[in-house]
């Protein structure tokens, strides 16, 4: 007789069985997200050096066409082209009056923005891909007239003591004090500037910083622009994240490592460098010293620092990754600084004309 085969029922998964396979998935998942992290930083630091390495080569294409490095204008940044200094929008007519980033925008590909200046397009270059963000201001433009406080912003900073801008410390005739130029507000042949070049910085264009990642709090990353924010305990901090269309003196968002050389207001009367504490009053090369209510603790600023909640991003620079911060030197090559609160590293890293005898790792 043929043989009837006979139909077993299918053993189906105990529970314990099926918390185990839940176990090995979760595991294996727990494995896998480091890595995906780890790339996807490697991705964006990969990018956020990429950057950099444009803005440097841009800034170079603009010495080629302009005989100097790009300085940081005026506050009154397009006024002496209208003759009203604050009304006026980013226009070619008045870029020697505008921040560094929109002097090298045509370098960068952005020569439309350039021309026409928009508060609502955002520069992918100017950006860190690991801080996310918009990359425009939180306030939103109005519509009407030149508001600094809107547009685009930059997760870059130049070095600002080496760049400066259009009002630079000078000495007043009648007392001797350190003060803005009595020009600023005028047409730039009045203007005090450092007409910086590359084979100029006598300290070696290898071994000083021209543009990095500035530091910033991570509560910013999704509020961008001037003003404060609120930090873990309830109080509130400045930003520091002025947006490209504030130009002028040590204005933050564009810049970091300001001295008294470049802001009149931190400055003190000029003198010899003092042996003892090289650093304390005076940042090397130099030719005024920093103001004693600033002297206690402005030159502890000059440091590298990872991205935190509540962070002072004063005069810092920083950056989202684990180990240092990206940042390019005056040569055009791109480096990674390990972090470090020792400001006696980072101040000959900033200043061209320091004379210190000192070289990144």
């Amino acid at each position: 007789m043929p043989c009837v085969p006979v139909s077993r029922p299918r053993r189906a998964f105990t529970l314990i069985e099926l918390l185990v396979v839940i176990a090995i998935i979760a595991i294996l998942i727990g494995l896998l997200l480091p890595a995906v992290q780890k790339v996807r930083e490697a991705a964006a630091r990969a990018q956020s050096q990429n950057n950099l390495k444009q803005l440097a080569l841009a800034c170079h294409n603009y010495q080629d066409a302009n005989l100097g490095l790009p300085h940081n204008g005026t506050w009154a940044n397009t006024g002496w082209a209208f003759g009203d200094p604050w009304t006026g929008l980013p226009r070619p007519a008045a870029a020697e009056g505008c921040t560094w980033v929109y002097k090298v925008l045509p370098f960068i590909e952005q020569g439309n923005l350039y021309n026409n200046w928009s508060y609502t397009t955002p520069v992918k270059t100017l950006m860190d891909p690991a801080r996310g963000g918009t990359g425009l201001s939180a306030k939103p433009y109005s519509g009407s007239g030149h508001d600094r406080e809107c547009g685009p912003v930059t997760d870059y900073a130049a070095n600002g003591a080496l760049i400066g801008s259009g009002m630079n410390t000078v000495k007043d005739p009648s007392t001797g004090a350190p003060t803005v130029p009595p020009g600023w507000s005028g047409a730039p042949s009045g203007w005090k500037t450092f007409k910086r070049t590359i084979n100029g910085i006598t300290d070696g264009s290898s071994n000083t910083l021209l543009i990095g990642t500035k530091a910033l709090a991570t509560q910013v990353y999704s509020n961008r622009g001037p003003g404060d924010f609120t930090m873990s305990n309830g109080a509130t901090r400045s930003k520091l994240d002025d947006t490209i269309t504030e130009g002028g003196t040590a204005h933050q968002g564009v810049g970091r490592a300001w001295v008294p050389d470049t802001a009149w207001y931190m400055a003190g009367d000029p003198g010899a460098a003092d042996p003892n504490n090289p650093y304390g009053y005076d940042i090397p090369g130099n030719s005024f010293r920093v103001a004693s209510g600033w002297a206690s603790w402005y030159p502890t600023t000059f440091e590298f620092v990872k991205d935190a909640p509540d962070l002072d991003a004063m005069n810092r620079w920083g950056a989202p990754y684990a180990g240092g911060c990206p940042i390019a030197m005056a040569d055009g090559s791109v480096r990674t600084v390990r972090f470090t609160r020792d400001w006696k590293i980072t101040v000959p890293l900033v200043t061209p004309n320091g004379g210190e005898l000192f070289t990144l790792d």
